[in-house]
């Protein structure tokens, strides 16, 4: 990872001092590499902390930008101490583009998010600057500062202005995070503060969350949580979250008059953890509160609707070799948009989105010898007042040969039924996965699936087939790797517009240290995604996308 890098020193120095380091620096790199090759040269700078392709040097009036091969002077205008005073800082950047073109638009879209961060010893600032032209939202060019804070933390307390994403718990009382399996981002504008200090903890925050459909900010959210550890193996905690909103009659609501005094929602929670020996044991509990809601011709109006309350509970056992998770939970009418509940599944599949939904899930992994690796787990909710279900269990054995390969076989059923779109669903069958290493630098690897299906749409036809779903990828070291993808359907499949093909080739490589670029062309069959409670339908996609992440 390529950095740039800012540093001072006491004095000034002519500019051609400074050029004169720069080359001797280099020449030493040089001359290192050579005489102790590629892979023990970055072994020996990653064991003294700095990351592949970073280069540090020490200047007066200036910083050294390092790129792939180069070194370039950059002026920096505070190098003799700092923004902060004292000893000089460290700025670092990053840059993620993602183009992708449709085969049904031919036009391309683009989002690009270039990162910048400076730190100076216990000081962070950061900002993100997002350029969006795409139709995932809004078809509209957008550029604008997506992100900005600036923090303090140290060992005892943590204070940030701007955005930033907090938990409190499980997620029973809030969640704010990103996600990009399921497009999901929940960030807060505003401050929070966090302090730790022996035996006690705490959290606080006020800000303006982001509209997951509209991406304003006109509501206001705010809360805080505590623990305290009256013994080494207990914690108890607690948490307050509060949540309202803007009054859409007020002819000068915006983001900066929220509805203050009257909250929509109240959430007060509670939680308890305890660890003994090989034994760690959670159980988390909160009550929702709903005081009124926004009528778009009343504006903000009183509620009959019913409180709503949520548990939560896991034990995990661990012992060498061993490990077992049980987790229980029971949700109802508790749907606040910052929180996340626990769905006890390893699909992060919820059954009711909280409003109405119970069940529990095991976990087991074992390892009775090192190059042999057990694993299983089931899961099961269902609903109070209404047929929604799901049922699931799953298991492979893995066996490894140190240095030629691994073999893992395995098996998966799951049954739905009336969640999402789906009256029922249902697919099982066996798993495979095969590694070999070719040299100790190079290894073919085999992900295979063959699944029975049943599936049966609302207003739709039932669809059975069998299915085929193949992964194979070569890998070259660390840096190249290519995959090709295949599913074939034995039918054509009324969900996936009829069709029964879909074919990718992915190709990664990552260069320089400070660059990785993924391409990618073929079909993707699109559907449900699911990620530790949160769902999104990703629609199917035919074209190409490619994604190139660069550190500087």
């Amino acid at each position: 990872m390529s950095m740039l890098f800012l540093s001072s020193c006491g004095s000034e120095r002519p500019r051609l001092a400074a050029r004169g380091a720069v080359r001797r620096l280099l020449a030493r790199a040089r001359h290192a590499r050579g005489a102790v090759g590629d892979s023990a040269w970055r072994a020996r700078r990653s064991r003294r902390g700095l990351a592949p392709g970073v280069l540090r040097a020490v200047l007066c009036g200036g910083a050294i930008l390092t790129l792939p091969g180069a070194a370039v002077l950059v002026p920096v205008a505070q190098a003799q101490d700092g923004l902060f005073g004292g000893g000089g800082g460290n700025l670092s950047a990053s840059n993620q583009m993602r183009v992708w073109v449709a085969d049904s638009s031919r036009a391309a879209s683009y989002l690009n998010d270039f990162d910048l961060q400076y730190a100076q010893g216990p000081w962070f600032i950061g900002v993100r600057l997002e350029l969006d032209e795409e139709d995932r939202y809004d078809p509209e060019r957008l550029l604008e500062i997506k992100r900005r804070f600036a923090e303090y933390r140290d060992e005892t307390i943590n204070v940030r202005a701007g955005h930033f994403y907090a938990t409190f718990g499980r997620g029973l009382l809030l969640r704010a995070q990103e996600d990009e399996t399921v497009r999901l981002d929940r960030d807060i504008d505003g401050l929070y503060g966090a302090v730790r200090w022996s035996a006690l903890d705490g959290q606080g925050f006020i800000g303006r969350p982001r509209n997951d459909e509209s991406y304003m900010r006109e509501d206001l959210l705010s809360g805080a949580a505590f623990g305290v550890r009256p013994h080494r193996s207990l914690r108890l905690g607690g948490g307050y979250v509060r949540y309202d909103a803007a009054d859409p009659l007020d002819a000068d609501a915006s983001a900066d008059d929220a509805h203050l005094g009257r909250p929509l929602e109240e959430l007060v929670g509670a939680n308890l953890q305890w660890t003994r020996g090989p034994i760690d044991a959670l159980f988390e509990g909160a009550r929702r509160y709903r005081r009124g809601e926004i009528d778009p011709r009343g504006g903000w109006r009183g509620t009959d609707e019913e409180d709503g309350e949520a548990y939560y509970g896991s034990v995990t056992i661990g012992v060498p070799g061993y490990t077992v998770l049980l987790e229980g939970k029971d949700y109802l009418r508790f749907d606040p948009d910052y929180s996340t509940l626990p769905p006890c599944n390893s699909d992060g599949q919820p059954v009711n989105e909280g409003l109405d939904e119970r069940g529990f899930g095991a976990t087991l992994t074992a390892s009775p010898q090192p190059e042999v690796t057990i694993e299983a787990s089931g899961a099961w909710a269902g609903a109070r007042h209404s047929d929604s279900e799901r049922q699931s269990a799953n298991g492979s054995v893995r066996r490894d040969w140190w240095g030629a390969g691994a073999i893992q076989i395995g098996g998966e059923w799951v049954e739905e039924t009336e969640l999402e779109s789906h009256q029922y669903r249902r697919w099982a069958g066996p798993t495979l996965e095969a590694a070999y290493y070719l040299t100790p630098a190079t290894s073919v690897t085999l992900h295979g699936k063959f699944f029975d299906w049943v599936n049966h749409r609302r207003g739709g036809e039932e669809d059975e087939y069998t299915e085929i779903n193949a992964d194979l990828t070569v890998s070259f070291g660390m840096s190249r790797a290519m995959t090709l993808s295949v599913i074939q359907a034995s039918d054509p499949v009324e969900e996936y517009d009829f069709d029964d093909t879909w074919i990718s080739l992915q190709a990664t490589w990552a260069f320089g240290h400070n660059h990785d670029l993924t391409v990618k062309i073929g079909e993707e069959r699109g559907g449900i995604v699911c990620s530790g409670g949160v769902c999104h339908y990703e629609p199917p996609f035919t074209g190409v996308r490619v994604e190139l992440l660069s550190r500087f």
